[in-house]
């Protein structure tokens, strides 16, 4: 199959300082918003942020429930990320990426009702360190081979944890997970929302990336990735991790799971700044 369409959103990216670590990553996103016949020129659900200069990227995702209250939750979930990226801006250029209270103060200022998952990542020399609150994440592959996964934070099947403000009742306290891995030239991590995860198993990737043999650029890796995904995202074929998942909690459901697809790809480099 031959797939010539590229669609792309718009990002906001920073200009690189000299990195006081020996490893950087290499950044390329592709975004998916997935077609509403009600709201064509949709923006969709997912939101994110690149930060070249901070060696830092975030997902979030909107959680579409608010939609039966006439509430877009896209708008509070970019407004988030608008806000992470503000306060890294904001840091003096020795400062540290703390990423658990940056994420707690981008909320703090979000106004928008709605609420979405949220997964930030730093690169600290050779240790990627994140902050996640549910679903959204990212795989690290070495090798081709799938080495790591982040861990998900559900209340129950299809419910993850989530940052909001709530009708009346105004912002919640978050459970906010830390965690880090080591990493090394050559790896390669592909992080996303849902929309990613719910239509592409891990194998999956892996063979997309052993498909493209030596080639490692992150935009053409996400595009193809995302392209995948949404492919498979609309296929009632197709046996998919969302399928796998609703059966094992005792639900039917068949084919991929139709979502926005948002995809960052970092490809760890030696840093020759």
């Amino acid at each position: 199959m031959i797939i010539k369409k590229r669609r792309f959103q718009a990002t906001v990216t920073v200009p690189c300082y000299e990195s006081k670590g020996k490893l950087k990553m290499n950044l390329g996103f592709c975004y998916f918003p997935k077609k509403l016949e009600s709201n064509p020129e949709s923006l969709g659900e997912d939101a994110h942020f690149i930060c070249q200069e901070r060696q830092t990227f975030g997902v979030a995702d909107g959680v579409g429930g608010w939609a039966m209250k006439g509430i877009d939750s896209g708008i509070f979930a970019r407004e988030l990320m608008s806000n992470y990226l503000t306060a890294l801006r904001c840091l003096k250029p020795e400062g540290d990426v703390n990423l658990k209270k940056i994420l707690l103060k981008a909320h703090s200022k979000t106004v928008a009702l709605g609420s979405s998952t949220a997964c930030v990542v730093t690169l600290k020399r050779d240790r990627l360190c994140y902050a996640n609150v549910g679903d959204s994440g990212f795989m690290v592959f070495r090798g081709k081979k799938l080495v790591y996964r982040s861990p998900t934070q559900h209340s129950f099947f299809n419910c993850p944890f989530s940052l909001g403000n709530w009708v009346q009742k105004g912002k919640r306290r978050a459970s906010v997970f830390l965690g880090e891995f080591d990493v090394e030239q050559g790896d390669i991590v592909v992080a996303g929302s849902d929309g990613l995860f719910d239509n592409l198993f891990g194998s999956e990737i892996e063979e997309i990336l052993q498909e493209n043999g030596g080639r490692s650029c992150p935009q053409d890796l996400a595009w193809t990735v995302a392209t995948v995904a949404s492919l498979n995202s609309t296929s009632e074929d197709y046996d998919s991790p969302f399928a796998v998942a609703a059966e094992s909690e005792g639900i039917e459901h068949v084919g991929g799971k139709v979502d926005d697809i948002t995809v960052i790809v970092a490809v760890i480099e030696l840093d020759q700044c």
